[in-house]
Formats: C-alpha cells, structure tokens, sequence
C-alpha cells in the first residue's frame, strides 16, 4: 500500500493498515465509461500471472495512443485524514524499500518482455482516490500535495472526461497505437489462443469463451460448456483449468478423456501455453484419466480422492455409467463437463464459435471398383496437387485398417500411422497419414480427412468425423448411400 511512501502522519492522526484495507466503495463507473470513450482497457483488483508470482494490482489502465498506467488505490476519507501531516521516506531507509508501484511495474514490465521478447510501451503512475473529492484534497495539510502531484490523482468525484485529460497530459500522444493484443493480451497470456504463422502473437478469444474462464468455480458446484464440433471448447477448457491452478496453486485437478491421445493432446497445450503465457503450474497437480473397462474403480483412485475439481471433456463421447459414478461420489469436489450438449442440474454455458469449416466433396463409388481403390486413386491426386501433410483417413470399423494401412504403403510409398487405443503420443509420432475408426479421433485437427462408408445416422461419431479436417473432407461412399 501508500506506506512505502511514508514514514509517519502527524501525531493528532495516523492512518492506520486496517483503514487502509477497508474498501466500502466498489464503484468503478468512471473506468468503464473510459473504455467506451477512449477504446481503453481498465483492469481493477487485477492479478498478473508471472511464473511463481501472483501480483495483486489495484488499477491498470491501457489507452492504445499512450500507453500504460499502473495506479494505487488510496482509501483515506477526508474524516480520517483531518489534522494528519505526512513526509517522504529518508534517503537511507527509501534506499532499501520499494514501493508497491515501482514493484510492479519491474514485474509487469517483465512479463511483457518474457512474452514478447520485446516491448517499448511506457508506463506512467497513477493514484486512485477512491473516498476522497478533488476539493476535500484541497483542504488536506500542504505535505501531502508536495508528496502526490495532483496530475497524477484520479478522485472519486472525477469526470470521465476530467481522467480522460489528466491521463493524456502524462503520455505522449503516439500516431502509431500501441497493439491491445500484445500489451494486455500479454499480460493475460494464458487466456490467449497460442500463435500461429498468421497471428504471431496469440490472439483473444471471443467474448463468450472469455466469461466463461471468468466464471468462478465454487465449491462443489458444477458447470458445464457446450458448444458444436470445431468450437474450440476444449482449447477454452484448458485455459479454464489452467486459470483455476494459477488461482488455486495447491489445487488438484483431474481431466478425464475418451482416449488417452485426446488426453495427451490436451496436456501438451496445458505445457505449451504455460511457456508462451511464462507462467508456472505444478504439473503434478493435474491428471489425466481415460475409462477403460479393466481400471479399478475410479472412485478409489488417489487421483481422484486428492482431486478438488474433476474435470470431463467430451461427456458426449464418455460413458454415461463414468459419469454417474462421479457425481454421485463427487463430495465436495467441484465438476466441470465440456460436451455438445450441457447436462441438466448445472451452471450451464455455451460458445458460438466454429473454427474449422471445410469444403466438404463427396465421391460415390460402384461396388464393383470398392472404397479403397476409390481412395487411393483420390489420394494419389492429392498428394501430387497439394503440397499437405497430415491427412487423416476414418474408416469404419477395426477389420479394415491393417488392409488400408498394407494397401497405401505399397501403393503409394508413403508410411501410414493406425491410431487405438494404445496410441501414445511418447512413444509414437503421427504420420503423414492417419488411419483410425471414428471413436479415436476425438481433439485430433488435420487439414485434410477422408471419411469411408461411414454411418451418416449416427449422431455422435458422423459430426466427429467431418469436424476434424480444417480445409478439406472428402466422403466416400457407395452410389446407392447419400453423402
């Protein structure tokens, strides 16, 4: 708080820690007109996120054209303050103590840079008077107008447009706006989407993905995400479970999957988005669990048993009995479902975003030259025309990958990987071409599939599998079946 700035008040007051904790006036109203009138950010009661640190800020305001302002909150009232007197630190104790502003600002300034790699964006300090006037300060003893420039005072009774003027005298206009998504997406690393060739630095997610991660998760309650194929509800799900450690370091969670490369892929974006976002999770604070029929009950697992929030992704494609069991011996352990659909009895929300829409061609073909010989005079073309890897080829059941698997390899030299339920991404690697029935492709993205004869009416697996390619699906089918 401010007493890194002060040695003492005059005898008749003193202002003691407990007043300066008590914060009965939670309106931030002025900010939040701000935002509308200058294309501004105003973070209050913000944390950042910074390896092992977690930095409590009481204001942060961006403003594209100037740049940053790191503010204090102040909660003296004109009554408490009345008769009181202040002076600046010595020179010899100031030496050894740091303010909470110029601490973190090193840190803000650091996780920029860790983000970054580099950043240019000035910062100014500002002071929030939260209880107190622009003419109750006036009334104040001299020594605190020679301690805290008034420039630099946002008071309760302040105009927008009044902290709109004060904070443009402290920057520099700059013709150049500085970038929204670098310096506070930055700052909140861990809710981005990771970069890509085209957004190289991250980019935000959609206002309902963002309240979603938002959203508190209390004890024993239970909420659950719904959203269509290709939403990205899990990539929202990971953060959401990455924003509950960061908040709950002590924290264990359990994420139970359909497969264990669903898994695997999850925990390989966790790790990625943990060094992209330079923040610190203990890792031996989250589990992974994938049903199989010969586990021990999950119930009594002591991953489960030290769990404080379970975690389901994909329930659509889980087993209800899995899902039963874990409501019914969940305690006070607090759920979070990702599927399709939300389940009934919880805190629901849903995304509308859809992330890949592929350009869907269907073949037909006469029994006499078959599905594979239909394929592989399609893949052929593909691979001489498309400069593409990672083709994903879903057929539908087990008896046909090894035929598949034998048939493209020495057809077409090219190595084919089969995916089941031993598949691990620490001992295998994915090839050019996949091969795999529909239930083990669930959280695999590929630009290009190749679904065979697979059942059109089956409402679980058919989406599935025409939601995995981003660029391309081709459907192969028999003429007398509808694509």
């Amino acid at each position: 708080m401010l007493f890194s700035f002060f040695s003492r008040f005059g005898s008749s007051k003193i202002v003691s820690e407990d007043i300066l904790s008590q914060d009965q006036d939670n309106s931030t109203a002025i900010f939040d007109d701000l935002t509308l009138l200058e294309d501004a950010v105003c973070l209050t009661d913000f944390t950042l996120f910074h390896h092992e640190n977690h930095l409590n800020i009481d204001l942060l305001v961006f403003l594209p054209h100037y740049g940053l302002y790191l503010g204090e909150k102040i909660l003296w009232n004109l009554q408490e303050l009345k008769g009181a007197s202040v002076k600046r630190l010595t020179r010899q104790s100031h030496a050894s103590i740091h303010t909470h502003l110029e601490a973190n600002e090193k840190v803000i300034y650091q996780k920029l840079q860790d983000v970054l790699s580099f950043d240019s964006t000035p910062f100014e300090r500002i002071f929030w008077m939260k209880n107190l006037t622009s003419s109750e300060f006036e009334t104040l003893d001299p020594s605190f107008h020679e301690l805290l420039p008034k420039e630099r005072l946002i008071f309760k009774d302040d105009s927008t447009l009044t902290v709109k003027n004060k904070l443009h005298a402290l920057h520099e206009y700059q013709t150049n706006a500085f970038s929204k998504l670098k310096v506070i997406g930055s700052l909140r690393a861990h809710t981005l989407l990771l970069p890509t060739t085209t957004e190289p630095f991250g980019s935000f997610l959609s206002p309902l993905q963002q309240f979603f991660i938002n959203a508190p998760i209390k004890t024993r309650s239970i909420l659950s995400l719904s959203a269509p194929h290709s939403s990205g509800k899990s990539t929202v799900l990971i953060r959401k479970v990455m924003d509950y450690l960061l908040i709950n370091p002590t924290h264990a969670v359990l994420i139970i999957t359909p497969t264990r490369l669903s898994g695997e892929l999850l925990r390989n974006e966790f790790i990625a988005l943990m060094e992209f976002a330079a923040v610190k999770c203990n890792l031996s604070n989250l589990h992974f669990y994938v049903p199989a029929p010969d586990n021990e009950p999950l119930e009594t697992t002591p991953i489960f048993l030290e769990s404080t929030l379970i975690v389901c992704d994909d329930t659509h494609l889980l087993d209800p009995q899995i899902l039963e069991r874990i409501s019914e011996h969940k305690g006070s352990r607090s759920l979070l479902l990702c599927g399709i659909a939300n389940l009934p009895d919880t805190h629901s929300y849903t995304l509308d975003t859809v992330y890949r829409k592929p350009r869907i061609n269907t073949v037909h073909f006469i029994h006499t030259k078959g599905a594979l010989f239909t394929l592989l005079t399609g893949l052929k073309t593909h691979l001489e025309t498309i400069n593409s890897n990672l083709i994903m080829i879903i057929v539908p059941n087990h008896e046909t990958l090894l035929e598949y698997k034998k048939a493209i390899e020495n057809h077409l030299h090219i190595k084919c990987r089969i995916l089941d339920d031993t598949f691990s991404l620490q001992y295998d690697n994915l090839e050019e071409i996949t091969l795999s029935t529909p239930e083990y492709i669930c959280g695999l993205n590929v630009p290009h599939s190749y679904l065979i004869n697979l059942n059109y009416h089956d409402p679980l697996y058919y989406p599935l599998s025409l939601s995995r390619a981003s660029d391309t699906v081709t459907i192969i089918s028999e003429s007398n079946l509808e694509g």
